[in-house]
């Protein structure tokens, strides 16, 4: 007893003496937490030749809390709400998976330990890797209810490791059907599916590694437990998705360039048709505030892939920025971007960017009916400064040319930070 008694005290120890320099009463650490918010307005029209149109404008409100340091420990809160009070009944049918959902949540609620340059986190959170990520381009931001660790001990090296048990939708459409805001479920989001799966939990490790100079090496597994298909309840065993991907940063003739190669690939234990693989690679460069790159990735002649969890988990170096149809059977894909930063211009929170992007149909291929597909990408976006500073607004337009005629969305994005 003894000893047990004086190995916790020296972990006590250990980590009051790492955290002199912390907030020393918890008093304190709440006075000097750090509030903020944001105020968002998405205005979303959707053109399909053969399907008619339809649009919808969502509203949402932010606010943000995170205690200050106490001993290395701190809270975050962030809570979100979602409404569309405009739209009509065909309207809330069309967009129910993403912006119709009325209501507020609770994203984050999370505890964190920081130690150095590595954390600990508890509870709901945002995660953003490769195979692990959320999106927030909506009013609902998807968030991930869990453990996490975040180890940056080693020398130009990070390790990532989480536990999920809760993965929160932007719309409750998975879960429910009172069209509602998104919850915390054991309902999951994974490019390249056919289906929208339901887990026990998942598992994932990351390690990225810089020891090289201008070498980038990331490489990421991740396990989702006991999938079932979500409508039916048929059980699909576990799901693994695996990710290698390398990028070099060099000068030539001094110009900065960026060569990447990535491999990904999924097994589904009891459907063989998502267990394929993917091979891409990537060349870009940048000069002058110009961003230029050209991806292009190879897709299994035989099977489609599963990309990860969470709509942001799109790693792929080729795809349209809206469908992501780069994880399909016997697809190739080629991307070449186009970005621009007006900095020298004088107007350095002015962003411009043009994306082109053509599918390239094998003969095993059934996107568009086996025939290629080009997809067309503008975005602009500019933040104010001044008295209006914390204002920012974006514009997305997307043109896809099917067979069946182009589906066009034209994109609209306001958001006042404070």
């Amino acid at each position: 007893m003894k000893m047990k008694n004086l190995g916790l005290s020296a972990l006590v120890l250990a980590t009051l003496s790492a955290n002199v320099y912390a907030t020393d009463s918890l008093t304190q650490a709440l006075k000097n937490g750090k509030f903020d918010g944001a105020l968002k307005a998405v205005v979303y029209d959707v053109d399909k030749a053969a399907g008619g149109e339809e649009s919808i404008v969502s509203l949402g409100a932010m606010l943000h809390y995170v205690t200050a340091p106490f001993y290395g420990f701190s809270i975050g809160l962030r809570a979100q709400g979602s409404t569309s009070p405009w739209a009509n009944a065909k309207e809330k049918a069309f967009y129910k998976a993403d912006l119709y959902g009325p209501g507020a949540v609770l994203e984050e609620a999370y505890l964190k330990y920081q130690f150095k340059k590595s954390s600990i986190k508890a509870g709901r959170q945002f995660i953003k890797t490769p195979l692990l990520a959320g999106n927030g381009s909506r009013i609902i931001h998807e968030s991930f209810q869990g453990y996490t660790a975040d180890i940056k001990a080693l020398p130009k090296t990070r390790v990532f490791a989480g536990y999920i048990n809760k993965y929160l939708t932007r719309t409750n459409f998975l879960t429910s059907t009172d069209q509602g805001v998104g919850t915390f479920s054991k309902n999951i989001f994974m490019y390249g599916a056919k289906y929208k799966y339901k887990m026990d939990d998942l598992w994932t490790v990351l390690i990225q590694n810089k020891s090289i100079k201008g070498l980038k090496l990331t490489g990421q597994y991740l396990v989702v437990k006991n999938a079932t298909i979500a409508k039916n309840g048929a059980a699909q065993g576990d799901i693994a998705v695996g990710l290698a991907q390398a990028e070099y940063k060099f000068k030539l003739n001094g110009v900065g360039l960026l060569a990447g190669v990535q491999y990904g690939s999924s097994d589904v234990d009891k459907d063989n048709s998502k267990s394929g693989d993917l091979l891409g690679f990537k060349l870009a460069t940048k000069y002058q505030g110009l961003m230029a790159s050209l991806g292009y990735v190879i897709g299994d002649s035989d099977k489609g892939m599963l990309s990860g969890v969470g709509i942001s988990s799109n790693w792929a170096y080729a795809g349209d920025i809206i469908g992501l149809e780069s994880y399909q059977k016997d697809v190739d894909a080629m991307s070449v971007n186009l970005k621009y930063n007006f900095k020298k211009q004088g107007m350095k929170n002015l962003m411009m960017l043009g994306r082109y992007t053509r599918y390239m149909d094998g003969s095993n291929a059934t996107l568009n009916g086996g025939s290629d597909l080009d997809a067309y990408d503008f975005v602009a976006r500019y933040a104010f400064t001044g008295s209006l500073k914390g204002l920012a607004v974006k514009a997305h337009y997307e043109n896809v040319a099917f067979d069946t005629g182009d589906v066009t969305n034209y994109r609209l994005y306001v958001d006042y930070k404070f």
